[in-house]
């Protein structure tokens, strides 16, 4: 087990989308003779509903945005803190405002300069209000200035301790980009990275092909990284065992979420392996706590009651999974050690039922238990058993999948907004990238959240009080926190998972804490 310390430079990430773009190809970057092709191909399981460029936070849903992109600091999961990237130092100016020095000499894959009038432009268009991108709901109000050429200062309207683990998050993308073609976000990704976008075949394929004039090339120390292949395909392949296949046959390279047993098979051929590592990602329950139903705190505990976690772990996800009682694990400050995972007790829940259906409630009422596809292994039979698991006990249950659009339509809803005869229930994959529970709050559990279809004032008073905390005194107010709305029940929790990748003979590639697939990182065999 790590240590929850050295957890806490964990990464990775969930990505929940509505909007559709097109697609327009890049020229690719010429390249000289003596530099001879070499492809990487990489299978995952989701594809992107748009290129925009502030998407790159999170690696599901957004396959290889961040060979393109690039943010001012990167995460160093050896030693911990933060690396320099764009920015090459940084000062704390005060509680809501970093100073960055920027990386000089950079250019932008449309051959724009890269420099803090640039710099701030990106970040200010990520973050405005009249765009409503869903990483403002996400980490809040950010804003930036040039103070000169290479200075840049990022400020929060609220003092922000984790501030720099947000700033992680923001890819810098074109400003001229932005400012002369703006309809041109949506399909084309332009940033400063190793590789730069070529093409988006819908349905089939994304590919970057490797940038002449990266910053990094003699700088791989610095960069994180070396271009060791010249081109990169990501194909989208929806199923993991068609993923798998693709691996073994020797079309791709690599194989994104492959089960347990894919792996002893993988690691059990000639030509193929298995490689795994923990992750931040936890498998967790949302439901709309607003309706007829599911307002009732006993009908909640009773579904929680319902489903047992140890089973699903230990028989459907191979054992890749710790049962959780939370929606972080030890990597986040509020992290509460002391909880413990809501018990599996069907007789109980069916007790929990027949109360609250003596005081009226409609414990009759169906429920759709509903989850993305291919959001982590197995999910389709973790869903179908947590279904037959909550008939068992009384409930009435069907179930659906969506693809990434369409579940961004259900899951992308404030409460306020749900209508009360919905009753439905995601299974869904949460990865706190950011280490700190707060932001967990805010996207699940706060009365605004743009994922929250809960609302406790209590609750919300308590994190807002944490906000400006540090330290010990952050640590013991989310702890209080996390307590409360695991005392109300706000949401289930199934496990926090590991994650594991199918891996070619050609190909040298181990999975970082954060689970990110960047080309830069790969070697060739």
């Amino acid at each position: 087990m790590i240590h929850r310390r050295a957890w806490r430079f964990v990464a990775l990430v969930v990505v929940l989308a509505v909007a559709l773009a097109g697609c327009v190809p890049v020229q690719p970057a010429a390249m000289g003779d003596e530099m001879a092709p070499k492809e990487v191909t990489i299978a995952v399981g989701i594809e992107p509903v748009s290129l925009d460029a502030w998407r790159s936070f999170g690696e599901t849903g957004a396959a290889g945005f961040r060979n393109a992109l690039e943010q001012l600091v990167a995460r160093d999961y050896v030693n911990g803190g933060f690396l320099p990237m764009l920015a090459t130092s940084w000062e704390r100016l005060d509680d809501t405002t970093i100073r960055f020095n920027l990386r000089e000499g950079v250019s932008f894959h449309d051959g724009s300069p890269f420099n803090a009038e640039g710099a701030a432009i990106s970040i200010n268009h990520t973050f405005d209000p009249d765009n409503a991108f869903d990483l403002l709901d996400f980490l809040g109000p950010v804003s930036a200035a040039a103070v000169d050429e290479y200075t840049l200062d990022v400020s929060t309207p609220e003092p922000d301790p984790i501030l720099l683990g947000k700033v992680e998050w923001v890819a810098i993308s074109s400003a001229r980009q932005l400012t002369e073609d703006p309809d041109s976000y949506h399909s084309q990704i332009i940033g400063t990275g190793p590789y730069q976008f070529v093409e988006w075949r819908k349905g089939e394929s994304i590919s970057y092909e490797a940038n002449p004039d990266w910053w990094g090339l003699d700088n791989p120390d610095d960069a994180g990284g070396a271009q060791t292949y010249q081109k990169a395909t990501y194909r989208f392949l929806q199923e993991s065992q068609v993923r798998v296949a693709a691996v073994q046959a020797g079309e791709v390279d690599l194989a994104q979420f492959v089960t347990p047993e894919q792996c002893q098979a993988l690691d059990a051929g000639d030509d193929t392996s298995c490689e795994s590592a923990p992750s931040v990602e936890t498998i967790f329950i949302r439901m709309d706590t607003n309706s007829p139903l599911l307002s009732d705190r006993r009908a909640r505990l009773a579904f929680q009651m319902a489903i047992d976690k140890a089973s699903i772990v230990d028989n459907i996800l191979g054992g890749a999974a710790t049962v959780a009682g939370q929606i972080v694990n030890s990597s986040a400050t509020g992290h509460d050690p002391s909880l413990e995972p809501y018990p599996y007790d069907p007789d109980q829940a069916r007790e929990l039922l027949a109360a609250a259906a003596a005081d009226g409630v409609p414990t009759d009422m169906e429920i759709t238990l509903g989850a993305r596809h291919a959001v982590f292994p197995r999910s389709d039979e973790v869903l179908q058993a947590v279904e037959a698991m909550l008939e068992e006990v009384g409930f009435s249950v069907t179930t659906t999948f969506y693809d990434p659009e369409g579940f961004g339509q259900v899951m992308l809803v404030n409460i306020k907004d749900v209508p009360e005869d919905r009753n439905f229930v995601a299974i869904h994959l949460h990865g706190n990238e950011i280490m700190d529970y707060a932001s967990s709050f805010r996207f699940y559990y706060s009365c605004e959240g743009i994922l929250s279809v809960y609302c406790n004032e209590e609750a919300d008073a308590v994190w807002m009080e944490a906000l400006p905390l540090s330290g010990d005194e952050r640590e013991m107010k989310l702890q209080e926190l996390n307590r409360i709305v695991h005392e109300d029940v706000a949401i289930g929790y199934i496990g926090h998972v590991d994650l594991s990748y199918g891996v070619g003979s050609s190909l040298s590639w181990a999975p970082k804490l954060d689970h990110r697939i960047i080309v830069k990182e790969m070697t060739a065999k």
